[in-house]
């Protein structure tokens, strides 16, 4: 089997995108390449150049027979899907999806945040990441923000709001829907 160099993706720009708080059952993109709705779906802005992190976790229950104390059986059991990924920009956007449940009002000389503990704030994330041509686009039906990093500010580096998004299933059972954008794996 040869190596193909042109299969190997380095996703070097693209997107993550969230629906409003409080919209229920937005449209879902059904590609990787339709314009994203802007009445639904909002960039958080500028990622670190970390990018975002795609983690997986599943427990399994093993379980073994009487005879021989052999194992019988290894059954899938909770499963989690998470991505991270940290937004450079302080926006109306990102200061909702660090505050959920905060009082957030413009003023004549910015925002105030009259904070408040969050509260839960499922809402749909688009994630896109782009290599030249070809794309990946993840559409997170129902995820929540579950973990946020420390906010830091200094001398030496940009602020940050770090998060890690937890996908819940929808109504099909799915915690996500993958849409490859890439000539060499479409029908011929």
């Amino acid at each position: 089997m040869g190596v193909n160099t042109a299969a190997i993706r380095a996703f070097q720009n693209g997107l993550v995108a969230v629906s409003g708080y409080g919209v229920t059952n937005p449209t879902l993109p059904t590609n990787g390449t339709t314009t994203l709705n802007a009445a639904i779906y909002t960039e958080v802005g500028a990622i670190t150049s970390d990018g975002i992190t795609e983690a997986t976790s599943q427990d399994t229950n093993d379980i073994f027979m009487w005879q021989g104390n052999a194992l019988a059986a290894s059954l899938p059991g909770d499963y989690t899907k998470t991505f991270q990924f940290a937004a450079m920009e302080t926006s109306l956007v990102t200061l909702g999806l660090q505050f959920p449940g905060s009082t957030i009002t413009q003023t004549a000389e910015g925002v105030t945040v009259a904070e408040k503990p969050p509260v839960r704030d499922p809402r749909t994330w688009i994630l896109h990441g782009l290599d030249g041509t070809k794309g990946q686009r993840i559409v997170i039906p129902l995820g929540q923000i579950s973990e946020r990093g420390d906010v830091v500010w200094s001398s030496q580096d940009v602020t940050v709001y770090q998060w890690t998004v937890k996908c819940f299933i929808d109504g099909s059972g799915n915690v996500a829907y993958r849409y490859f954008v890439d000539s060499a794996l479409a029908l011929p």
